[in-house]
């Protein structure tokens, strides 16, 4: 995703993109979100920042075919998306475990519905529960695990199979400082690893500057895309580093800036 005048991505370069996107839920005194307009590009990861209520979660249901807008279009791959995106993974605030399904089983799944082969799927699966940290764990069940432990197999199960887009929505929000740290810090490494298209939606200013590449500012509700700002941090990032820079410090400064004059104003409004 890209606003400046500098750098204008070729079509083919655009994995996802929000056209004057607007979207009112039936008997809703207001749209959920109103005029979204921003790109994302194709092995870029976009953090999606804005206050509880403006419509980020909504943004997420609509890349994922979920939702149809009321007004403008969202594109994916360059086509408009009718009916639900087979190419996205998406991530929720809740695991979302099959609670039936050991590690393995919840892990693998997308590959079985693929129809990849045992011996493949099973080698996959294999690499997935290491890289994320749960090796000894392949055949405990959802309610054997720990919060962290079932967001580490929920993130494998996403990628696992390598999707054109993967979407996530708060995944870190309920788990303790310590345990999101580690997983911020694990996702940044799988993510660099398989160079994917990745859109998170948050409402923490640091998380999202850990993470991207680039930051979508959303306004109060109804939501609408108040900035875009690139995240100047080359890759790979550890997150200890990033937070001792003066470079973090004036970006968060920068971010908090915009959120607070949008928290003033709205105050002014109402």
């Amino acid at each position: 995703m890209s606003t400046s005048s500098k750098h204008v991505p070729e079509p083919e370069a655009e994995a996802l993109r929000f056209d004057r996107v607007a979207l009112e839920f039936p008997g809703s005194a207001r749209p959920a979100v109103e005029d979204v307009s921003f790109r994302v590009e194709r092995g870029r990861f976009v953090a999606v920042i804005g206050p509880s209520g403006c419509g980020k979660s909504t943004l997420l249901n609509l890349a994922a075919g979920l939702l149809t807008p009321t007004a403008g279009q969202v594109h994916f791959g360059g086509r408009p998306v009718a009916g639900v995106n087979s190419q996205a993974a998406y991530v929720t605030q809740q695991a979302n475990l099959l609670p039936w399904l050991s590690v393995s089983a919840n892990i693998g799944l997308a590959l079985k519905f693929r129809g990849v082969p045992k011996d493949e799927r099973e080698k996959r699966i294999a690499r997935w529960t290491g890289l994320v940290g749960l090796d000894g764990f392949e055949k405990h069940y959802p309610r054997e695990l720990s919060g962290g432990m079932r967001k580490r197999c929920a993130i494998a199960r996403a990628l696992i199979y390598e999707p054109s887009i993967v979407l996530m929505d708060e995944p870190f929000g309920p788990l303790d400082a310590i345990t999101r740290l580690n997983l911020q810090q694990e996702l940044l490494n799988l993510w660099e690893e398989q160079h994917g298209t990745l859109v998170f939606v948050t409402h923490d200013l640091n998380e999202a500057i850990y993470l991207a590449d680039e930051v979508v500012v959303m306004s109060n509700g109804p939501g609408t895309v108040l900035r875009t700002l690139p995240v100047p941090f080359e890759r790979p990032r550890t997150i200890g580093s990033l937070i001792e820079s003066r470079e973090f410090s004036e970006l968060y400064n920068e971010l908090w800036g915009v959120f607070r004059a949008e928290l003033e104003t709205s105050g002014v409004r109402r």
